[in-house]
């Protein structure tokens, strides 16, 4: 569960409202000294020594509106404490137990998330409990569903300009009707109308599954899981016990005392945060993934060849922000290389593009058309050359200013010349418009050049100098990567 690049925006706040929290009151002026001592205590600091990285955050402070230095060297809150903020909650569960108790949940599959979470004061380590992991398992999957049919009616009602006429999206009702019987079995049945007991729910359950059918409108229905988790249920109930009565043993032992009260109060103290995937809402998941991917990778010894195919799917803006953080670890040189063949594919990509749309238009417009007359006959239509002329003349002129574009953005036609190889790399080893080019020659090579040359002398660029050199240092760079690749997936399997 450990960290993973930049804060998020929970995060932040909890950090703030931990640095906050040595101003008791607004007014309350403390000194330099006083607030590089505590950020030390805090974590916040790593050494009294570092008395410079106090100077950073308290100026960020004072820039954010925050704080104020009201005299050289003292500084004072400017904002009035808010009332109870679960922050200040989570805030202290951090400070008492560090990651001890800080449980980080998800619930979905390999490439998809319905949604995650975290719960502060539930100790990391539950799941060695098999049958807590059980029970956390089916709570957290039922609570991420509920969340999620919260979360499409929250987006439904802020799209509806009157929220009395919006429609009820069909995720939330569905959850409705799912949990219907729950809501009144478990909360107003009963001789008290606050619930059955879980022993009379078993009962239901088992009264229930017997005329329960195995398929409803041609859907399955998992009767046999069902009764498993029943049986589960009867077995893991005789075992349990009240947590109140846990608590009356433990005033019994210790003594009604205000330490003892304490414990009890700080026992209770837990935080559920929920939230969408949060590729959904964290602006910057995408580059946090990146950099974890890679850090791990390079950890883990991978060569070039494996962090570039990792690298190679992500925005530039955001691979150039992580290599720029992972450059301690990587050395100069190495992000270098790296960067430099990043750049290479995607100057590739940008001309492979750029080539895929001009053959495909040539490959199109030359195909006879065709229409039904009423008689049901076929009749060839073929489009006059003046037509298929202008048609060209549009696409080439669109492709020609994409190309510009892209010299304006940094990328070389000689870039894109060599890297055109990389435009498809790691799926494959030729670029990705040698699908659509209907080439007889069994020669790559001659196959790639021939293309890439049609395409720029159709758009009306000239052609460098030493282009057949860029094309066949390209097709070099390429198969060294494969053969790097290769290596790389034999030593690890």
């Amino acid at each position: 569960m450990g960290r993973r690049g930049r804060r998020s925006g929970l995060e932040e706040e909890i950090f703030l409202g931990r640095l906050l929290s040595l101003w008791r009151e607004k007014g309350d002026v403390l000194t330099f000294s006083e607030v590089h001592e505590a950020f030390v205590s805090m974590g916040v600091v790593s050494n009294i020594k570092y008395r410079s990285n106090t100077r950073r955050i308290l100026k960020r402070l004072i820039e954010k509106g925050y704080l104020e230095e009201v005299d050289r060297g003292k500084y004072r809150l400017k904002v009035s404490p808010k009332p109870f903020q679960i922050t200040d909650l989570i805030n202290g569960i951090i400070e008492t137990y560090g990651d001890s108790i800080i449980y980080e949940w998800r619930v979905g599959g390999h490439f998809w998330t319905l949604a995650e979470g975290i719960i502060f004061g539930l100790p990391r380590d539950v799941e060695s409990n098999p049958t807590y992991k059980l029970i956390l398992e089916v709570l957290l999957i039922r609570l991420a569903s509920i969340f999620n049919a919260i979360t499409e009616l929250s987006i439904a009602v802020k799209m509806s300009k009157d929220p009395k006429k919006v429609p009820i999206p069909y995720i939330t009702v569905r959850e409705f009707v799912l949990n219907i019987l729950p809501y009144i079995i478990g909360e107003h049945s009963g001789v008290d109308g606050d619930g059955l007991p879980a022993k009379d729910i078993i009962e239901l359950y088992k009264l229930l599954t017997k005329n329960l059918p195995r398929d409803i409108n041609g859907q399955p229905i998992w009767v046999d899981t069902i009764k498993k988790y029943i049986n589960i249920s009867e077995k893991i109930l005789k075992k349990s016990t009240h947590v109140s009565g846990m608590i009356d043993e433990m005033l019994i032992t210790s003594g009604e005392s205000k330490e003892t009260w304490r414990k009890i109060r700080e026992l209770e103290k837990i935080v559920l945060v929920v939230y969408p995937p949060r590729h959904l809402v964290d602006e910057n998941e995408e580059e946090r993934e990146l950099y974890e991917l890679l850090k791990i990778s390079i950890e883990e010894g991978d060569n070039n060849a494996t962090l570039l195919a990792h690298m190679k799917v992500h925005d530039e803006n955001v691979v150039e922000r992580v290599m720029n953080c992972l450059e301690p670890v990587l050395g100069k040189k190495r992000k270098r290389d790296l960067m430099s063949h990043y750049k290479l594919a995607k100057a590739g990509m940008i001309l492979d593009s750029i080539i895929t749309t001009y053959l495909l238009a040539k490959d199109k417009l030359r195909k006879p058309k065709c229409i039904i007359h009423e008689d049901n006959a076929f009749k060839e239509v073929i489009e006059t050359n003046d037509f298929i002329n202008e048609t060209m003349e549009n696409i080439t002129s669109e492709l020609r200013k994409k190309l510009d574009n892209a010299r304006r953005h940094g990328y070389t036609l000689e870039e894109m010349i060599k890297g055109i190889w990389l435009s498809d790399w790691s799926s494959s080893a030729v670029p990705r418009f040698m699908i659509f080019y209907h080439q007889t020659s069994e020669n790559t090579i001659e196959s790639v050049k021939e293309a890439v040359r049609e395409t720029l002398e159709a758009i009306n660029v000239r052609l460098p100098r030493n282009f057949e050199a860029l094309i066949e240092e390209g097709y070099k760079l390429v198969k060294e990567l494969e053969d790097r690749l290769l290596k790389e997936d034999c030593k690890k399997y």
